[in-house]
């Protein structure tokens, strides 16, 4: 019995259908078994990007370690404020911990011994200053300033030379005073002496004008009566004449008992 027309269009409208939905069947089995064949790769995945940032953090955290120990070290070996800020920056931004902690104690010593060593260069300036003083006006009174100064002074070998240089000025300043003290001497001695010479020659003249005195003569006598002229006096026997040489042999033993404190006037 043959099939009319209609009939045989729908069969093979039937046919597709039973082809689409097999080929549909196909795929779905085809993407369902691609699924099932992976199921271990997705949760590996996320392991494997955990790991990777955790590895990159600890690189970079021994990067800054290694900077940090880099600028510490440069501060410690040049110990200049220069270097100061560029290690704190570099510790500053490490984390927390031992390592950060043994770093700062470490530039803390730096900074501390760096204080200290500005504070001796203020007292070996001071120092220096008042020695110079000394040197410029050589007075007592700069004396006890300098060496006050220098006492203060850390370093051996910048004291002992600063006390040098005082020792110096003292030395000079007792020798100007010995000599001045000896010309004063000198004078006072010379004052004396010739004070001495001149009571001496004084002395000498007022004796040679008592030894040139002439001698007594008696008043004229008149005759009458009972009158008894007085008795005469004795006349003085002239005294010879001192010569020069005499003269100054009795100068200069004036000028020794007056030396001698036996002078009397």
């Amino acid at each position: 019995m043959k099939k009319s027309m209609k009939e045989q269009i729908q069969a093979i409208f039937k046919n597709k259908k039973v082809i689409a939905g097999l080929v549909a069947g196909v795929v779905v089995l085809g993407t369902g078994g691609y699924v099932l064949s992976q199921p271990a790769s997705k949760p590996a995945s996320a392991p494997k990007v955990e790991q990777g940032t955790s590895s990159s953090s600890v690189d970079k955290e021994a990067e800054l370690m290694k900077k940090a120990e880099k600028a510490v070290k440069l501060l410690e070996d040049n110990q200049v404020k220069e270097n100061v800020s560029p290690a704190e920056t570099a510790v500053k931004g490490l984390k927390a911990g031992d390592s950060k902690d043994k770093l700062t104690k470490r530039i803390d010593a730096v900074k501390a011994n760096m204080a200290k060593k500005e504070a001796e260069a203020k007292l070996a300036k001071d120092a220096e200053a008042a020695v110079a003083k000394l040197e410029a006006e050589q007075v007592d009174g700069n004396i006890q300033p300098a060496q006050t100064a220098t006492d203060k002074v850390v370093d051996k070998t910048t004291k002992g030379k600063l006390q040098h240089r005082i020792n110096l000025v003292k030395d000079a300043i007792a020798a100007r005073a010995a000599q001045a003290a000896a010309q004063a001497q000198a004078q006072a001695q010379a004052q004396a002496e010739e004070e001495a010479r001149a009571a001496a020659e004084a002395q000498a003249v007022q004796q040679a004008q008592v030894q040139e005195q002439p001698a007594y003569q008696a008043p004229a006598q008149t005759t009458g009566g009972d009158y008894t002229p007085p008795a005469q006096a004795l006349a003085q026997q002239p005294q010879q004449k001192l010569t020069q040489d005499q003269i100054q042999q009795q100068v200069d033993d004036a000028a020794a008992n007056f030396n001698n404190g036996t002078y009397d006037y």
